[in-house]
């Protein structure tokens, strides 16, 4: 059986009058919710879903979506969420690449499934832990997107270790703006259901009068987002999130880099919740935390380990390196990925004996705290010297005039540097662009002089996912043709 249905269904009996879903003005009972899902899962046998069959889930109403993931489960299939509104080509890609025996499109299960009078009640098929519960597409940073299998047991063992983290109660009450399909909202879906706890909905950060109404409106114990809506709304300072630090007891952030000047302005604004931030991937989800107000002396961290995750650092023999010393990335416990869909001979490069090799580069200081440098794949050769644009970025954003930084290599016909770094830059609304010169000044106390940038670029945006992460594949592609 699933974890986390079956704790969805204990709470159905514990206090089935208990909402579980919120959106807009629709309160979805936890009796309601596991009748939904079960009927759903009926229909899906009937249809003619058995195990191990693959069911694409992108229902545009969330209730629906949700509905239908779990019900996949409980009948046994693979869920492969997608976004309901994907290009065409993005979701015939996917569709083509795990070939599913149903796909879930309609905005309800009334509108593509048929009344539910004549199903009936026969027992759902037994799973097993090891059985594929999800294939996960990435949003992709790069190339191909990949599609990250999870089993059972590893969304039961990842629930396990955030909850733990984070401490979710069955009386929380919390705000979701974030996607559904993505690792992170699914992933709140599946904490918040198991411990009993109320989800309220809410459509992405576009509309910030919309989530401070949710916040207040349901007196919001718990909130999450991603770092580019939480700078949106911190520009309301205490007329916006600051309202509301008496309720809000915990946040989650995550799926991208958030500036340490962003953390400092939540700290301030909310001093008593515990203020969350994780670091993992789709293959190894919430693998570490950081707590601001804890290591508010250590906010460039991701944190330490969760609850039975191990993290190493290697070095290019697959040696452990020592403290401060940068190396990749390896994560095992019982949340990490057996591997990709449809691509085995990335699967064997990724994963090794229970261990995911991230692709990530950083270091374990003293105090076991886990600190990151970037991506191997991003990092720039100048001159012999390694750089990593992430570190630049996160200094050219402190000026006045930038809200949003990218730095990419750019091939060198010069025999010493070998490459160039280029750095692409989003200014301030009605900002006049600085000049070469200034900008330099205002690097020169801050960087080595081979990490400057040797070109600045100015653009309106910086192409990223949906999940606000960074797409410097696109910008390396484009130096080809400027």
């Amino acid at each position: 059986m699933d974890i986390v249905i079956a704790n969805i269904r204990k709470q159905a009996k514990i206090d089935p009058d208990k909402t579980a879903l919120v959106i807009g003005n629709s309160h979805t009972s936890y009796r309601e919710l596991v009748t939904r899902i079960e009927n759903l899962a009926r229909i899906f046998i009937a249809k003619g879903i058995r195990p191990g069959e693959r069911v694409v889930v992108a229902a545009p109403d969330k209730i629906a979506f949700v509905c239908a993931y779990f019900a996949t489960h409980l009948a046994g299939g693979t869920a492969v969420p997608i976004n309901p509104h994907a290009p065409r080509e993005r979701k015939k890609e996917i569709i083509d690449r795990t070939r599913p025996d149903l796909i879930v499109e309609a905005s309800s299960e009334a509108n593509f499934l048929e009344a539910t009078k004549t199903l009936c009640s026969s027992a759902f098929p037994a799973l097993d832990e090891n059985d594929v519960a999800d294939i996960m597409f990435t949003t992709g940073t790069t190339g191909r997107a990949k599609g990250v299998c999870l089993t059972h047991s590893n969304i039961a063992t990842a629930v396990s270790h955030i909850n733990s983290v984070i401490g979710t109660r069955s009386t929380d009450i919390e705000v979701v703006p974030i996607p559904l399909y993505h690792s992170f909202g699914l992933g709140r879906i599946r904490c918040c259901l198991s411990n009993g706890a109320t989800i309220v909905l809410v459509e992405g950060f576009r509309l910030p009068g919309e989530i401070f109404l949710a916040l207040s409106r349901h007196e919001a114990t718990g909130f999450v987002g991603v770092p580019a809506g939480f700078s949106l709304l911190l520009r309301f300072g205490v007329n916006g999130l600051g309202r509301h630090g008496a309720s809000l007891r915990y946040i989650e952030i995550g799926s991208a880099p958030m500036v340490e000047e962003d953390k400092n302005r939540l700290m301030a604004l909310l001093p008593s919740a515990k203020l969350f931030m994780h670091y993992g991937l789709t293959e190894a989800s919430r693998s570490s935390f950081i707590e601001f107000h804890r290591d508010s002396e250590n906010l460039t961290s991701v944190g330490r380990p969760s609850p039975g995750v191990a993290i190493e650092v290697r070095d290019e023999k697959n040696t452990p390196c020592g403290p401060h010393q940068p190396g990749m990335l390896w994560i095992s416990g019982g949340h990490v990925s057996r591997g990709y869909w449809d691509d085995e001979e990335l699967s064997l490069k990724t994963f090794l004996h229970g261990w995911v090799r991230t692709g990530d580069v950083g270091y374990f200081a003293d105090d076991e705290l886990l600190f990151l440098c970037g991506r191997a794949d991003d990092m720039i050769n100048i001159g012999g010297y390694n750089v990593f644009p992430e570190e630049v970025e996160s200094v050219l954003i402190k000026h006045p005039s930038i809200v949003d930084a990218a730095c990419v290599g750019v091939d060198s016909s010069d025999a010493v540097t070998g490459q160039l770094l280029r750095a692409y830059l989003v200014a301030e609304p009605e900002e006049i662009h600085v000049g070469e010169l200034e900008l330099e000044n205002f690097l020169k106390d801050k960087l080595e002089p081979y990490k400057f940038p040797t070109e600045f670029r100015w653009v309106s945006k910086l192409p990223r996912t949906a999940s606000g992460k960074l797409q410097r594949s696109k910008l390396r592609k484009s130096t080809s043709t400027t």
